[in-house]
């Protein structure tokens, strides 16, 4: 190619819109000619010609200038574009097409779309969970225990890997019920233990400090303890206040 067209092709400069737009235009109730007006129009203003005529729009598409009218009219009716006026020169208004409506409705179906992914992966967050509880206790969850295990994630805002590890805790200690589950939730939250690395911390800490008893407290006979053995923890009878 020669060298003079190459710099005058780039010198023309490009015309970019968000790949969310293109990959999202049918959401907005756009059909395919009204996204080619949209482009057009954005290439105007880039150009800094911020009211092209119909006869400009129509002659760099397939439409006729009644049709790029009724497309514009379509746009604007469907808040996707707006006519605006400004201060020209001399203190004359000038009219301009504007794509401000576009562009917040697009930020709004994109947060949505964000929202509706993050419901998802909540969903799929839960259902491993509500798994993992009927794994352990080795059979499906009552309908309490299941509005139970939701209050802690969507009422008490527990992390899902928090509540796991307060599951872990039950099962070391033996004391597998809903009930100790929450008393050990309780208690995380008046320290303000919110993360899972934060909770095995803390579990760590309170075998040590507290230890169990080397008796069986139902004959009295001191039990020799295993090198490996695991202190366990009464979350229920320990707990303070």
């Amino acid at each position: 190619m020669d060298n003079k067209i190459m710099q005058k092709w780039l010198e023309a400069g490009y015309v970019t819109l968000p790949h969310v737009l293109v990959e999202n235009y049918a959401k907005l109730g756009m059909d395919e000619q009204e996204l080619v007006v949209v482009l057009q129009l954005q290439s105007f203003l880039e150009k800094q010609i911020y009211f092209p005529s119909m006869e400009d729009i129509a002659k760099r598409m397939t439409l006729s200038t009644e049709q790029a009218f009724r497309v514009i009219q379509a746009l604007v009716t469907k808040r996707l574009i707006a006519i605006k006026q400004q201060e020209g020169t001399a203190q004359v208004l000038a009219e301009s097409y504007t794509l401000e409506p576009l562009w917040e409705k697009l930020m709004l179906l994109f947060e949505n779309m964000h929202e509706e992914q993050k419901v998802v992966s909540q969903q799929h967050v839960q259902i491993s969970l509500y798994s993992q509880f009927e794994q352990e206790f080795g059979r499906p969850l009552s309908p309490m225990e299941a509005e139970m295990l939701s209050a802690w994630i969507d009422q008490d805002r527990n992390n899902p890997e928090l509540i796991r590890e307060a599951l872990k805790e039950a099962v070391i200690s033996q004391k597998l019920s809903f009930r100790y589950i929450d008393r050990i939730l309780l208690n995380w939250n008046r320290q303000n233990i919110k993360t899972a690395e934060q909770a095995r911390a803390a579990s760590a800490a309170f075998h040590e400090q507290v230890g169990t008893p080397n008796a069986d407290k139902t004959t009295g006979i001191r039990v020799k303890k295993s090198e490996n053995s695991i202190p366990l923890y009464d979350w229920l009878d320990k707990r303070k206040g």
